[in-house]
């Protein structure tokens, strides 16, 4: 009898940290899939790209974010 207590309290102990750890990574692989990164750029000079908003190097005007998928004209990446 004491045999069979033993057995059932290890498998019971084994199934619990399994699923403790499955729940552990669904909420791990969620937190990755919302990144994202913006490109700011200068309208006098598209050739300057930066990745945070700030000011233009050669003019100090305002970096603007740039618009998705579309390349400036002369703009190199």
């Amino acid at each position: 009898m004491k045999k069979v207590i033993i057995a059932a309290a290890i498998l019971l102990a084994a199934n619990t940290g399994a699923f403790a750890q499955d729940s552990t990574q669904k909420s791990v692989t969620h937190k990755h899939k919302m990144t994202t990164t913006k490109k700011y750029t200068c309208t006098m000079h598209p050739e300057i790209v930066m990745d945070k908003p700030g000011k233009c190097p050669k003019c100090g005007m305002k970096l603007v974010a740039m618009k998705g998928g579309k390349k400036m004209k002369g703009m190199k990446m």
